[in-house]
């Protein structure tokens, strides 16, 4: 049985595993990261960077790598059906990063990935899955499936909603489904929108876009069917917006129903949690992958101040859960409140007024900073 031992071990390499190495790895603090993925999806997934996320990125030199690759959305068109209504400017929004960048989440993890393998090479550990976690007096000990031992002074898991390693340590979790579904789809972008989001509203339920990179643009529908072809959700962006769209140009589609999910704490002894495996908000408004990122600026310096100073991890950590946990509170909100302006229904009439109001200003400045996480 062999044995590694590190400052801190992160399990999970996805975005939020790997910006946490980074930061870690920049503070010249030893740490592994244990991924159970030998390949990384090549899906578009998570495509929407937030000023505070950029800002963060740019701690570890990767803002400008990653906006060189990313199409910078400044402007949200906001329209009833096909009417235009008016629209949302990020340019209110505080600088240096007045804009929202879409790019493909592989794309990020693989600038994340090199990036990770500059500062602490031979590090990122892949194919492997952290099957038993210990806490120890002076430490913790993760065993792999294959029997490996990785030890150090502190865990941070970040391996998901569906964490195995959180449900061994017993942490309760609050969560609960909301009762609407989307289908989405990336395609040929055939507007004229050029790096503008659109946001459609619409008795039927709301239909969204967003630009990507390569000419291609994703499209989200809210719908209450179980078809999730290209055929079907081109036929609802016609119906709904006017708008033909190729479904033979489609790269991908996916069905999915909201949730929501909180654990009661993100810190037990000597073990932080971050990202999904702490908090899961809707996907509509894009802010998950975010909110992790934010997490782990936090956890960075949680982590480092307990290993500088070992009596203080205690109430660091318990500062670093509070302080999440409400800034996951907040982003459930916001993406409620996302959710609640795209529903089908009666409704409609007094949404489309409240647009309105919403893109003058000093209305419009507000919103503007609360649909990129700066409020």
């Amino acid at each position: 049985m062999t044995e590694t031992k590190s400052d801190v071990l992160i399990v999970g390499g996805g975005p939020v595993g790997l910006y946490l190495g980074c930061l870690l790895a920049q503070k010249g603090i030893e740490c592994c990261i244990l991924e159970r993925r030998t390949e990384r999806s090549l899906h578009s997934r998570s495509i929407g960077i937030h000023p505070p996320a950029l800002r963060s990125l740019e701690k570890i030199g990767l803002a400008e790598s990653v906006s060189s690759k990313a199409v910078v959305i400044e402007n949200g068109l906001v329209f009833d059906g096909p009417t235009f209504l008016g629209k949302l400017s990020f340019s209110d929004c505080p600088p240096p990063f007045q804009h929202v960048l879409s790019i493909p989440q592989f794309e990020t993890e693989a600038l994340l990935v090199a990036r990770f393998n500059e500062l602490a090479p031979g590090r990122l550990h892949t194919g492997v899955f952290a099957k038993t976690i210990e806490q120890e007096s002076n430490g913790v000990a993760l065993t792999t499936e294959d029997g490996q031992v990785f030890r150090a002074q502190y865990v941070a898991i970040c391996d998901g909603a569906r964490s195995g390693l959180r449900t061994q340590l017993g942490i309760p979790v609050g969560s609960g489904d909301y009762p609407v579904s989307y289908l989405m789809g990336d395609f040929a972008d055939t507007t004229t929108f050029a790096s503008d989001a659109a946001i459609f509203l619409s008795k039927d339920g709301v239909v969204e876009s967003f630009p990507l990179p390569d000419g291609q643009r994703r499209w989200v529908v809210l719908t209450d069917s179980v078809d999730e072809s290209s055929q079907m959700l081109c036929d609802t962006i016609r119906s709904r917006t006017g708008h033909e769209i190729d479904h033979e140009t489609c790269s991908m589609t996916s069905l999915f129903s909201p949730s929501h999910v909180l654990v009661e704490t993100m810190h037990q002894g000597r073990v932080l949690l971050a990202g999904d495996a702490a908090h899961v908000v809707s996907p509509i408004g894009g802010q998950g992958m975010n909110l992790g990122w934010l997490d782990a600026v936090e956890a960075a310096q949680a982590m480092a101040g307990a290993l500088e100073r070992p009596d203080s991890q205690e109430a660091l950590f318990r500062g670093y859960s509070k302080s999440r946990r409400n800034a996951a509170r907040s982003a459930r909100r916001r993406a409620e409140f996302n959710m609640w302006i795209g529903l089908a229904g009666l409704l409609h009439g007094i949404k489309r007024v409240a647009a309105r109001t919403i893109l003058r200003r000093p209305l419009s400045t507000y919103f503007a900073r609360m649909f990129t996480m700066q409020t």
